[in-house]
């Protein structure tokens, strides 16, 4: 069978540099923005019924721009802390809460960048904290890197980036 890539420029990164998404097109999408009712920064997810903050932690929305400004990079007490701060029911995502907006179809990244348009790639991909500790090795905390979809640990005290969510009652 042969496969399809297409390349598409996401025009909202490309002040730190062109990134390209790389889409096969002969494989179904795994979070179509259609699945996504949009409300300025906040994406609520219709299939697993969580809002999403739009932007990473560190970029602030606005309508006309996006996510503008530079991902934060925290350790996950940090980011806890963060989110506990900002109010509004927000908290770090469990790994399978996550894993629920990655894009199959896509990598680098393997997101849906029109409803999360600020993934930026720190050389080493782009990894997102995870709530979700790996039962085997309880010193270690999942994570998902967008950049490629992998899921992997690492210690709390790590900056990584962040994506808040919240359940709707």
């Amino acid at each position: 069978m042969q496969r399809i890539i297409v390349f598409v420029i996401v025009a909202s990164w490309w002040s730190s540099g062109a990134v390209l998404a790389a889409c096969d097109e002969s494989i179904a999408e795994s979070t179509p923005s259609s699945r996504f009712v949009l409300n300025g920064g906040e994406a609520y997810d219709q299939q697993t019924e969580l809002t999403w903050n739009r932007c990473s932690v560190g970029t602030t929305w606005t309508s006309d721009a996006g996510c503008i400004g530079d991902v934060k990079l925290l350790g996950l007490d940090k980011a806890k802390q963060f989110a506990q701060e900002l109010g509004g029911g927000w908290r770090i995502p469990t790994i399978e809460e996550l894993d629920s907006i990655v894009e199959q179809k896509c990598f680098n990244p393997t997101i849906n960048s029109s409803v999360f348009p600020t993934v930026t790639n720190f050389g080493e991909g782009a990894p997102y904290w995870s709530d979700t500790n790996i039962e085997e090795i309880p010193s270690l905390m999942y994570f998902i890197d967008f950049i490629d979809g992998a899921i992997d640990g690492h210690t709390k005290g790590f900056p990584l980036a962040v994506r808040l969510v919240r359940s709707e009652p």
